[in-house]
Order: C-alpha cells, then sequence, then structure tokens
C-alpha cells in the first residue's frame, strides 16, 4: 500500500514556507507540480500547490487538476483517508486494487470510524458540502479540532441539517469560513476540487486557519407562496405563505367567506394589538367544502415583507412578532401562533363543533388553470379581462334600459336554479355569471390569492351608492382594481381596463373609501371656502372647493374648471359630517360647468 518513494530535498526548499508551524506530521512529500488549468493567477493555486506536495490531492491525468469539478463521495472518502495515514506516519498512498478504485479506500475508512456503514447511497456521485465536512471533521483525532473561533449559530444550518455538529466544529477550529460574512455554507450544495484544496489545506497547516467574527445576516422577509392548506375544523384553506422558513397565513384568505362557509373569523386591530378568534356557526344542512382545482404556484414570490409592531392575541395568548405586512397591508398570522400544527405536509387548527361537510366543485381553480401569465401585473390583467368578459352585472339590481321585463325573469330564473346546485358564493357567480360589486369583488380576491399574488377587500362609495372593489400587491407597491366599474351596465358586452390597477388619484374621481391613501385632509378646513368656484385649476381644489360649498350649505352648486370635464370625483362629499340627503348632477356640457343639486 505505501510504495511511494518521498521526493524530500527538493520539496524541502520550495515548500519551506508551508510547514512552519504545521502539525509535524503533515510535510511536503513530493515537489509542486504546475498545472495547466491552474494559473499562477487562479484563486486557488496556492492551495492546490500545497495539496499536491502534501500528498493530499492529485491531478486528474495529464497537466490537468479540474479545479472547478465537482468533488465526487470516493473523492472526498480517499481525502480523508489520506489525511488520517499521512498523519499517522503513512505515505498517503491507498490501494487501488479493488473492484472499484475507492473499495481500498471505503475498507480503511469504515475501520477507522471516519465512514459508517450505509453513509452513503452511491460513491460514484457528487458530494455535499454537509458530507464532505462530516468526513473531514472525523479525519483526524479531535486534538486537530482546537476551537478558534466561536460560532454558535449560522444563516443556514441548524439541528436538522445533516452533519450539523461537524460543521460547527471545523467552523470553530478556522477550516470552514463560509462564503459570506455571514457564514452561509450552503449544505446541500457540491464543491469544487478547488474548494476542497483550501478546506484540507487548512485542516491539515493550522496556521492557514481563519478566525472569524461572522456578522448577523438579516433575516430574509421574502413572502413566497406554498400550495399547502391550512386546516381549520376540517376545512382546507389555501394561501398558506412561507416566510424565512416559517409559516404564515393572510386575513384575507381567512376572510374569504368562500373559503371558511361555516367559521365566523374575525380580525381586529386596537391598541397595538391584533386580536384573532374563530366562531363556529351552526348549520343543519352539510357545510360545503372546496374541492381544490388548483392552488397558488408554490415559490412564487409575492414581495418583501415587514414585521408588525403589533402583538397577536389567540384565546387569551399574546404573541409578539407573530405578524408580517406588505406595504403596511394584508397582515399575514404565523401558524404557529394561531395553533396550528403541522400534518404531513398541510397543516391544523383545531376548532370546536362538529362537522357535516360536503364537497363542492371549484369553478374559481377551473377558472383559474389558463389565467397564470410571467409576470403578477400580466396575471392581475387577466383576471381582470376574465371576469368583466364573463360576468354581467345583476339586472335584477340594475339593468340596461333596452332589457326588457321577460329577459330580467329569465336571468333571475337561471340564477336561482344555478344557487339550488352551488352553496359557495363564488360557485354561483360563475355558473350564473351574474353578481353585484361584492360578488366581482370576492372572486377577483380569491382568484389573485390562488394566484400568489396579495389582494385586499375594499369597501366605500362609489358613484354615490355603497361600492367594494381590491387592491393588489403588485411590483412592491399596491394598486387598485375595479372590475364592476369596468363592467358597464349595457347590452353590449363592454371591456374597460380605467380601473385596472391605478392609484388612488384616479379611483378618488369616482370613489371614497377610509384610509390613509385617500387623498384628502381628513378634516375639513375654513379656507377653503376662499377657492374660487369659476376657476378650478386641479383635482385637488375640485374636492376642497365642493366640500366647502357644501359645508356652506349651498343647494345649487357650479364648479367652473380650466379643462372642459377632466376632474369630478365627489366621493370626498362622504369623508366629512356634512349632513346632505339629496345629492345630484355632473358635468354640464352645454355650460361647461359641473352643476349639482343638494338638499339638506
Amino acid at each position: 500500500m505505501r510504495s511511494l518513494i518521498r521526493s524530500l530535498a527538493a520539496a524541502a526548499l520550495s515548500l519551506a514556507m508551508l510547514t512552519t508551524g504545521a502539525l509535524a506530521a503533515f510535510q511536503p512529500i513530493r515537489e509542486v507540480q504546475a498545472f495547466s488549468d491552474v494559473p499562477a493567477s487562479h484563486w486557488s493555486h496556492d492551495y492546490v500547490s500545497q495539496c499536491y506536495a502534501l500528498g493530499l490531492m492529485s491531478g486528474t491525468g495529464g497537466s490537468s487538476f479540474s479545479p472547478s469539478a465537482q468533488l465526487q463521495v470516493s473523492e472526498a472518502v480517499s481525502i480523508s483517508v489520506r489525511l488520517r495515514d499521512l498523519y499517522q506516519g503513512g505515505d498517503g498512498v491507498l490501494d487501488q486494487s479493488g473492484e472499484n478504485w475507492y473499495d481500498g479506500a471505503v475498507e480503511q475508512a469504515l475501520a477507522w470510524g471516519i465512514l459508517t456503514e450505509g453513509q452513503f447511497d452511491r460513491y460514484d456521485r457528487p458530494a455535499t458540502r454537509a458530507e464532505l465536512a462530516g468526513l473531514l471533521a472525523r479525519a483526524l483525532p479531535q486534538e486537530a479540532y482546537a476551537a478558534i473561533n466561536q460560532i454558535t449559530s449560522l444563516p443556514d444550518v441548524n439541528a436538522s441539517t445533516p452533519y450539523a455538529q461537524e460543521i460547527f466544529t471545523l467552523y470553530n477550529a478556522g477550516i470552514l469560513t463560509g462564503s459570506d460574512s455571514y457564514g452561509t455554507f450552503t449544505p446541500s450544495q457540491p464543491i469544487t476540487r478547488a474548494e476542497v484544496c483550501a478546506l484540507v489545506c487548512r485542516l491539515a497547516l493550522p496556521e492557514t486557519r481563519m478566525s472569524l467574527t461572522l456578522a448577523e445576516k438579516p433575516v430574509d422577509t421574502t413572502v413566497r407562496a406554498t400550495d399547502r392548506k391550512l386546516y381549520v375544523g376540517g376545512v382546507p384553506v389555501l394561501g398558506v405563505v412561507q416566510i424565512n422558513g416559517t409559516y404564515y397565513i393572510p386575513v384575507e384568505a381567512l376572510d374569504d367567506r368562500n373559503a371558511l362557509p361555516n367559521f365566523g373569523f374575525s380580525y381586529q386591530e386596537a391598541s397595538g394589538t391584533a386580536l384573532v378568534s374563530f366562531a363556529k356557526y351552526w348549520y343543519d344542512t352539510p357545510i360545503p367544502v372546496l374541492s381544490y382545482a388548483a392552488a397558488p404556484p408554490s415559490g412564487h414570490v409575492m414581495g418583501t415583507a415587514a414585521l408588525s409592531p403589533l402583538t397577536l392575541s389567540v384565546n387569551g395568548s399574546t404573541h409578539t412578532g407573530a405578524i408580517y405586512t406588505l406595504g403596511g397591508r394584508y397582515p399575514m398570522l404565523s401558524l404557529e401562533a394561531l395553533g396550528a400544527v403541522s400534518d404531513g405536509y398541510d397543516f391544523r387548527l383545531s376548532v370546536e363543533g362538529t362537522q357535516n361537510l360536503t364537497a363542492e366543485a371549484d369553478l374559481v381553480g377551473s377558472a383559474m388553470s389558463g389565467l397564470y401569465r410571467a409576470s403578477d401585473r400580466d396575471t392581475v390583467t387577466a383576471i381582470h379581462n376574465y371576469l368583466v368578459n364573463t360576468l354581467t352585472y345583476s339586472p335584477w339590481v340594475s339593468a340596461p334600459s333596452s332589457m326588457s321585463y321577460e329577459a330580467r325573469e329569465a336571468a333571475a330564473m337561471a340564477y336561482d336554479q344555478v344557487a339550488g346546485q352551488y352553496h359557495q358564493n363564488n360557485n354561483v357567480t360563475l355558473a350564473s355569471r351574474y353578481g353585484v360589486c361584492q360578488d366581482y369583488a370576492e372572486l377577483f380576491r380569491t382568484m389573485c390569492i390562488r394566484a400568489g399574488i396579495p389582494c385586499i377587500l375594499v369597501t366605500g362609495m362609489g358613484n354615490g351608492g355603497s361600492h367594494a372593489w381590491n387592491m393588489v400587491y403588485v411590483d412592491g407597491q399596491w394598486l387598485y382594481v375595479d372590475c364592476t366599474f369596468d363592467d358597464p351596465i349595457s347590452s353590449t358586452p363592454t371591456l374597460r381596463q380605467t380601473y385596472c390597477m391605478v392609484g388612488p388619484e384616479v379611483m378618488v374621481l369616482s370613489h371614497y373609501w377610509e384610509g390613509t391613501d385617500y387623498p384628502m385632509p381628513a378634516e375639513y378646513d375654513p379656507a377653503w371656502a376662499n377657492l374660487d368656484p369659476n376657476n378650478i385649476t386641479s383635482a385637488d381644489m375640485f374636492r376642497k372647493c365642493l366640500v366647502a360649498q357644501l359645508m356652506q350649505r349651498k343647494t345649487d352648486i357650479r364648479l367652473r374648471t380650466v379643462a372642459s370635464g377632466a376632474y369630478g370625483g365627489v366621493g370626498c362629499i362622504y369623508a366629512y359630517d356634512i349632513f346632505w340627503w339629496s345629492f345630484y348632477g355632473g358635468y354640464d356640457q352645454s355650460t361647461g360647468t359641473y352643476h349639482y343639486f343638494v338638499e339638506y
């Protein structure tokens, strides 16, 4: 086995620098060889030279070393055996007479306890970085791994990581350093022959080991969609997301009456605390549970979250750091804090009460299968267009003048038939193809969440009446979508995109809602009464002037803008305590003014 003739004389001259302070067992045993694929400019040149001179690694044929090639398990075992053999005074030459060239190394590694029987499934595959660490940390006696660092945590190594103990041993001995200032190890990734040379040199030559002071790695708050379900009292809900290895459920997913038809879910924010509760609704008839046809695309990036300062209170227990948001909205609650437990791939949350469940088709999932696009923006547009093209605003609530009474009755009858077939509101809406603004908005929210796109329901006033629409989180910002307003009541199908992913400055022209992004001051300013109603130069001035006229109890209001018909936006009148009971009017083309009539 040991037939290598050492050539120390020349090596002692060329590698004297390598032996200073080294373990006595590791001395150069051959002259340095130049490898054509490891020039002097290559980062690993010195490490490769050291490894070769110490007899720990050889080339791959001819004048090549193959520094970028992935290290095989067989090579990792062989290197570990050479380390032990040379440490014990051997010559580092391995028996290669077996059926496989590495059989002798495997046999010796088993005998020395470097390797255990069945540790590897195959020896002819790339070794992971963790597997190499597991071998190197057992190649030498314990005293060879004296700690020079105090590393107690790594970004991607925990108790469940294979060979975690050995990895920390090598970090604290200054042999492993990680790939960045945080010490990131990437344990499941392969390792190149050049990288192995650096590790082996540090193991054999203590003076080359590295003292480390690792920086604390910022928490990765990337929000990723998952296809996992949260079973609430036996009812499955999609929408679970992952943040930094921990699982959360968005409030919007739990608040969807189509997801939890038999539970009253409550989420309230008050005095720095978010209160969560589940109340069982009792039904004599079976509870419809969706047989999901489509789940969010697992791993899809939804955005970067921020930790909410709110404390989460669940059944009297409080939890800090349990809520994340996206852009200040879309609270996502820790499943652990909610009391959910892992059940294989999915999660279960126990809620008191007996269940009487029946499966119902998932029409939303079937529709979503053809609506996924390459970008979130395109997917949102596809969902918006699908709903506008598919649905018709309920004719028994509001119908075009050209629609006859008989046609409205026929539509109502068709709707009733569908309602007898389905129980889930989204299914009734999609199957009948009729709905009101709440139906449009709920469907849109459900479909976006299924697409891994954060979406919330917004309620307020639209053109003078109660209304519902949506906000979506796209490209790091919240934008408004109103499918109902883009689907005008007409006997001729019409698709508009006027309110598809727009900002508050567009929505405020026809909507009012409570919120921080509504572009009107929270309180009325009497100075607005000094604005000139005959020379309005901006939408902001228009709204303030309109409110001022109402505050002065004007019954006939005329507002002239410098751009004819350009402003509008009477939603602002709902933001203040004006106490009118009749308000109507609009832009008068003949006079070039906005003309409104008010009764108080």
